[in-house]
C-alpha cells in the first residue's frame, strides 16, 4: 500500500513539474509588439496629461489583458507615486520593478535602466548615498554587459554614481572618470541625434555634475563643468523652436552656479557680477528663483537680502504642497537663519515659534501619508499573493482535466497538491506576518531617522557662533552632538563692558529636546535685547517654555562686568559652575554653604567677583551625564575631581580646556554619547 502512495505521489509529482513547465513557458512570453506599442501610447499620453491616478488604473489594467509586462507595470506605477510625491509607495514600486526586470532584462533592458535611473535619483535626491550606489551598480553592470549603454538612464546612472560618491566624500580619480564618460556619452547622443530630448538630457546631467561638485566644496572642478553647462546650453539655443521659459530658468541657473563656484574660490567682485546676471533673468523673479538664489547670498553672507528673498517661501511652499519635514529642515531653518544673522530679530522669533508650531502638524501628516503608503503597499502584497493562489488553482483545473481519465493518478494528484496547497497558505500567511512586522519596524526606523537629521539640524543652527572678541576676555566654547542630538544650547553677548552667557539643556532628548533648546536660546537672545539682570532673564526663558508646553528646561545665566568682575547670576536647575584657580569652588548662592551643595533657589540673583587669574568652568547636563566604555556615567563628583588636578597641572584657561577636553575624552574612549558634551571657560586677563 505504501509502495503504491509512493508511486501515485512520484507519478502526480511529475506531471505536476511538466504541467508546470508549460504553464510557465506560456506566462513568459511579453506581450506583442502591437500591443506593447499601444500601451506605451497610453500611458504616455495620460503622463503628458499629468493624470497619474489614471495611469494608476491603465497600469493594472493593461497589465491584467498581458499589453504590459510587470515590470513596466511597476515602473509606472512608481513613477505616479512620485509625482504625487509618495516617495515610499514609488521606492517600493520601483524596488518590486526593478526585481522583475533582473529577471526578464536581456529582453527588456530599456526598462531596467529607467527603473534604475529613477529609483537611483530618489534615493540619491534623500540623501541615502548608500542604497543608491547598491541599485545602481548592478544595473550598469548588467548594462554594460548587454552592450546596452548608449541610452540617457544609462548615463544617468553613471551621474548619479558620481554624485552619490562625492555626497559620501568619496569623490576622486574614479568619479571623475565616471563623469568623464558620462559627459561623452551625451556628447555623442546629441551629435547624432541633434533632438530636443539629447540636449535636454545632456543639460540635466551637467546640472548634475557642477552641482555635486558645489556641493561638496570643489569650487574649482565646479567652475570647469559649468563651463561645459554654458557651452551646451550656448549650443542649444541655437536650435530653431527653442523653450524659452527653459533656456532663460538654464541662464539662471548657470549665472548662479558660477556666482557660488567664483565666490567659493574667494574671486567675490566676478562671483557678485555672476549674481547680478542671475538677476537679470525671468526666472531671478519667480518664488523658485529667489528661493534658490540664496545659495549663493548664504555663501556671500549677504543675509539682508537672502532674508528678503525668503519673503517667497509662502508662494513656493504653496506649489510644493504645504509644510512637511523636508521643507522644515531645509527651507525654515535657513530663513531663521538669514533673518537671524540679518540683525532682524523679531523676524527671526517668529520663525523660530513657526519651526516650533510647524513640526507637530508636519509630523501628523507624515504620520497619515505613511499609513496610507503602507497600506497601499499590504493591500498590493495581497495582492500578489491572491493571485498566486488563483494561479495555483488554474493549474490544478488543467491538470486535473488533462489526467482525468486516469482516475487512479488523478485521486493521488489531488491529495498531494491539496497538501502542497495548504503549505502555500501556511507559508503566505508567515510571510504576511513576517512583512508586517518588518514594515513596522521600517517605519519606526525611517521616523527615528528623520527625527534625528531634523534634530541635529536645528542643533547646528543653535550651534555657539563666538562673536565676542576683546584682548580682556578669555570665551572658549566646546560643542560636540551626542547621538540624540538636540538636548543643550550655549550663547555669549556683549553690551558694553557686559558680557552675558547662558549654558543649558532641555529635560530630553531628540526633537522634542532640540524644539526646546532652540526656543530657550532664542528667548535668550530676546531677552538679552531688554535686560542684563540674569533672574528676570531666566524667569523669562522658563516662563516662555513653560507657556508653550516644551519639556522643561535647565539653565544658568551669568553677566560679567569685564572692567571689575562683578558677577551677577541665576541658576534654574543646570549643573553648579565651578570657579577655578589652583583650587576649585562651587559657584553657589550663599558663601557660607557647604561645598558640594547645588543653588538652593530657582530664579534667585547671585552675585560674586570673577577676580583676575580664576576662570569659571560652566557645563550642561550632558558633561555630568557621559558614560565610559562600561557604560558608567562621569558623575559632577568625578567630574570635579577631574577639573581640580587639571587645573593644578595648569591653572591658566587655555591649557585647562584643552586638558579637560582630552580627560573627558579619555573617559569615554570610543564609546558613542547619547547626550550633547558642552561646555565654556570664561575668564578675564
Amino acid at each position: 500500500m505504501n509502495k503504491r502512495m509512493l508511486m501515485v505521489g512520484a507519478c502526480a509529482s511529475l506531471l505536476s513539474l511538466l504541467s508546470a513547465s508549460l504553464l510557465l513557458t506560456a506566462c513568459s512570453k511579453h506581450p506583442s509588439e502591437e500591443l506593447s506599442a499601444k500601451a506605451a501610447q497610453l500611458l504616455e499620453d495620460s503622463r503628458k496629461a499629468r493624470d497619474f491616478q489614471r495611469i494608476f488604473a491603465q497600469a493594472d489594467s493593461l497589465e491584467r489583458d498581458g499589453s504590459l509586462t510587470q515590470a513596466r507595470a511597476y515602473y509606472w506605477r512608481g513613477y505616479a507615486s512620485d509625482r504625487t510625491d509618495r516617495k515610499r509607495m514609488a521606492e517600493f514600486y520601483f524596488n518590486t520593478g526593478l526585481s522583475a526586470a533582473l529577471a526578464t532584462s536581456s529582453d527588456d533592458p530599456d526598462i531596467l535602466a529607467k527603473i534604475a535611473s529613477h529609483l537611483t535619483n530618489l534615493l540619491m535626491v534623500r540623501g541615502d548615498y548608500e542604497a543608491a550606489l547598491k541599485a545602481a551598480r548592478p544595473v550598469v553592470a548588467r548594462l554594460e554587459e548587454l552592450q546596452c549603454d548608449t541610452t540617457s538612464d544609462y548615463v544617468n546612472l553613471l551621474i548619479y554614481i558620481g554624485c552619490c560618491q562625492a555626497g559620501l566624500g568619496k569623490s576622486g580619480s574614479a568619479t571623475a572618470d565616471g563623469f568623464d564618460k558620462a559627459y561623452q556619452k551625451h556628447l555623442d547622443n546629441v551629435k547624432k541625434n541633434h533632438t530636443d530630448e539629447a540636449y535636454k538630457n545632456a543639460i540635466a546631467g551637467l546640472i548634475n555634475i557642477t552641482h555635486a561638485f558645489i556641493h561638496t566644496e570643489n569650487y574649482r572642478d565646479g567652475e570647469s563643468w559649468n563651463g561645459r553647462f554654458s557651452e551646451m546650453l550656448n549650443e542649444y539655443e541655437q536650435r530653431p523652436g527653442i523653450d524659452g521659459d527653459y533656456v532663460d530658468k538654464q541662464v539662471a541657473r548657470y549665472n548662479l552656479y558660477q556666482a557660488q563656484t567664483l565666490e567659493g574660490l574667494g574671486r567675490t567682485v566676478e562671483a557678485a557680477k555672476a549674481f547680478d546676471a542671475f538677476r537679470t533673468t525671468q526666472f531671478a523673479t519667480t518664488p523658485e528663483g529667489r528661493i534658490m538664489a540664496n545659495d549663493y547670498l548664504f555663501a556671500a553672507q549677504r543675509w539682508g537680502e537672502a532674508a528678503d528673498n525668503y519673503q517667497s517661501l509662502d508662494a513656493l511652499l504653496a506649489q510644493q504642497g504645504g509644510m512637511n519635514l523636508e521643507n522644515i529642515r531645509d527651507l525654515l531653518l535657513k530663513k531663521y537663519q538669514a533673518n537671524l544673522q540679518a540683525g532682524r530679530r523679531d523676524s527671526a522669533a517668529a520663525v523660530s515659534m513657526l519651526i516650533c508650531d510647524s513640526i507637530t502638524g508636519a509630523f501628523a501628516k507624515a504620520k497619515h501619508v505613511d499609513a496610507e503608503e503602507q497600506a497601499t503597499i499590504v493591500r498590493k502584497v495581497e495582492e500578489v499573493g491572491a493571485q498566486q493562489v488563483t494561479d495555483a488553482r488554474r493549474k490544478q483545473l488543467e491538470e486535473l482535466c488533462l489526467f482525468a481519465l486516469v482516475l487512479l493518478l488523478v485521486v493521488g494528484y489531488v491529495i498531494y497538491r491539496r497538501y502542497r496547497h495548504h503549505l502555500l497558505h501556511k507559508a503566505h500567511d508567515e510571510l504576511r506576518e513576517d512583512y508586517g512586522q518588518l514594515e513596522a519596524t521600517a517605519t519606526e526606523r525611517s521616523r527615528t531617522a528623520t527625527e534625528q537629521r531634523l534634530a541635529a539640524a536645528m542643533q547646528e543652527y543653535v550651534a555657539h557662533q563666538p562673536q565676542t572678541r576683546r584682548d580682556d576676555l578669555t570665551l572658549l566654547v566646546a560643542q560636540t552632538p551626542g547621538t540624540m542630538a538636540g538636548g543643550s544650547f550655549c550663547e555669549t553677548i556683549q553690551q558694553g563692558n557686559t558680557l552675558l552667557f547662558a549654558i543649558g539643556s532641555a529635560t530630553g532628548k531628540g526633537v522634542a529636546a532640540a524644539t526646546t533648546s532652540a526656543m530657550a536660546w532664542a528667548q535668550f537672545r530676546t531677552a538679552a535685547a531688554i535686560t542684563s539682570a540674569p533672574e528676570t532673564i531666566v524667569t523669562a526663558v522658563s516662563e516662555a517654555i513653560a507657556d508653550s508646553k516644551h519639556l522643561p528646561v535647565r539653565l544658568f545665566v551669568g553677566a560679567l562686568n569685564l572692567t571689575n568682575g562683578e558677577l551677577n547670576y541665576s541658576n534654574a536647575g543646570n549643573n553648579t559652575p565651578l570657579l577655578m584657580a589652583d583650587e576649585l569652588a562651587l559657584l553657589t548662592d550663599d558663601d557660607s554653604m557647604p561645598a558640594g551643595s547645588h543653588l538652593g533657589t530657582v530664579y534667585k540673583a547671585c552675585t560674586t567677583t570673577l577676580d583676575k587669574g580664576k576662570f569659571l568652568f560652566l557645563y550642561a547636563n550632558g558633561v555630568a551625564e557621559a558614560t565610559d566604555t562600561n557604560g558608567k556615567p562621569l558623575g559632577d563628583n568625578h567630574l570635579r575631581g577631574m577639573a581640580l588636578q587639571t587645573a593644578k597641572i595648569d591653572p591658566s584657561p587655555e591649557p585647562f580646556f584643552s586638558h579637560i577636553q582630552k580627560a573627558i575624552a579619555g573617559y569615554t574612549g570610543a564609546r558613542p554619547q547619547v547626550s550633547d558634551i558642552t561646555f565654556i571657560v570664561i575668564a578675564r586677563k
